[in-house]
């Protein structure tokens, strides 16, 4: 059933492993535990992080220890390897928001993914999530996107939308759309709003020839180390290109292109890395961008992986106060932002408890009394737009970059 290796912790992971003190503050501060925990019969698997940490400590002290290896210690149980899987699969997002309140500083995120790592490792072929996961990271990598479907129509979003994209041998910008935003229907709007953006403002930019996944999907599921040739892909292009600058709509593939792929690969790159929020607030600072301002009253949901995660909270801002007659900040909001939901695969391996969340964050934002809902994260807009009939169906939900490009009538 499983096979023996080496923790992919390092030595600081090992210990945040050890230092975990049971104060449950994150269990109090995860919205998905209390939403879980929200019926007269609370849930007795350990769904924060808290509890996620001291069962994962548990079964490898069973294998790795110094105590395991001098007088042998029992094995886990599989009850217990498959409680404690759909924990870490199921029923986490990797939001980080427990990282926020951990009173030692345990950064959660990084811990829970390597955790992660060592389950689809070891246990390939025992429980369902992780069986998925390793499939889906075979077909990232054979069809370079996480949909399996031909790359060749990566591009077909333009025609879809009617907008004039580049793709030039040569460029200062390179707009890096994301699997999101080219194979998705509700996204492509996105992606068409950031390229009229370009266009308008007159920028030297232009869309790789053959764009491939970023490897954030297989980052955040345990198989970090299975996108190296796709990133290797991509930096062949970019080299070619010579682009100063690689700009995305799409938080994942930020958290990916400037933080992932230099650590995966162990250098920096000669390039800048931008959330296309931090380049809408140079073009406004800059003059090269106005936006009539619309009169109606709007919030704001910070994306974990561009806020919390990726460290975008101010831009966004800046821009939004700029376009807009009124602006109310939400309940959990900046670095203490509540997760839609489809974070960390969760949408794809438990759609249901996704749905739920994105609800439950939706009504808070619909509390503010704001007519628009905006948010900067192809992903965070389809979670909500798909609930909202639940919700309010007069809800106005966009992309920063599509509002922008509704005031200008770009599109």
């Amino acid at each position: 059933m499983t096979k023996t290796r080496s923790l992919p912790l390092s030595v600081k992971q090992m210990i945040e492993l050890d230092g975990c003190v049971r104060c449950e503050i994150c269990r109090e501060e995860c919205s998905l535990y209390r939403l879980l925990n929200s019926n007269p019969h609370p849930l007795d698997f350990p769904t924060a992080a808290g509890g996620l940490i001291r069962r994962f400590r548990s079964l490898v002290r069973k294998d790795h220890s110094l105590k395991a290896k001098l007088f042998g210690l029992k094995s886990p149980s599989d009850e217990e390897i498959w409680e404690l899987a759909d924990a870490l699969f199921l029923n986490c997002s990797l939001c980080g928001r427990c990282s926020v309140f951990c009173p030692i500083g345990i950064e959660t995120p990084a811990l829970i993914t390597s955790m992660r790592e060592y389950f689809v490792d070891v246990f390939s072929n025992f429980h369902c999530a992780v069986e998925f996961l390793n499939n889906l990271h075979r077909m990232i990598n054979e069809t370079k996107n996480v949909f399996g479907v031909d790359n060749s129509a990566r591009t077909n979003w333009s025609l879809y939308t009617g907008v004039d994209v580049n793709v030039k041998d040569s460029a200062n910008v390179v707009y890096f759309v994301g699997c999101i935003s080219s194979y998705q229907g509700r996204a492509q709007d996105i992606s068409a709003a950031i390229t009229s953006i370009l266009n308008y403002v007159g920028e030297d930019w232009t869309l790789l020839k053959d764009e491939a996944c970023c490897g954030h999907p297989l980052a955040v599921s345990g198989g970090i180390r299975k996108a190296v040739n796709l990133i290797r892909h991509n930096l062949k292009q970019l080299a070619s290109i010579g682009a100063k600058t690689v700009v995305t709509g799409c938080p994942g593939c930020y958290l990916a292109i400037k933080h992932e792929w230099p650590k995966l690969l162990g250098h920096e790159f000669d390039f800048e890395v931008l959330h296309f929020t931090e380049l809408l607030s140079r073009y406004m600072a800059d003059g090269k961008l106005k936006v009539p301002t619309l009169e109606a009253r709007v919030t704001y949901h910070d994306p974990c992986e561009l806020g919390r995660l990726g460290g975008v909270i101010e831009e966004p801002r800046k821009v939004i106060k700029q376009i807009t007659q009124e602006f109310i900040e939400p309940y959990g909001h900046g670095i203490e932002g509540i997760c839609c939901g489809s974070g960390g695969m969760l949408k794809a391996l438990n759609p249901e408890l996704s749905m739920r969340l994105a609800i439950q964050r939706l009504k808070i934002l619909k509390d503010t009394g704001s007519e628009y809902i905006l948010s900067a994260c192809p992903t965070c807009i389809q979670a909500f737009t798909s609930v909202a009939s639940k919700i309010d169906e007069k809800l106005k939900i966009l992309d920063i970059s599509q509002l922008i490009a509704k005031q200008n009538n770009m599109l």
